[in-house]
């Protein structure tokens, strides 16, 4: 089994990185939403 502490690490990772990933297009995409 894996070490806890390095499968948190590397979830947090992920999610921090998809959030500078996809929160552009998320944005781009409310913008047009809007108008």
């Amino acid at each position: 089994a894996e070490d806890p502490y390095i499968v948190v690490g590397q979830i947090l990772t992920i999610m921090y990185f998809s959030y500078f990933l996809i929160n552009p297009i998320l944005l781009n995409l409310w913008d047009k939403t809007l108008k």
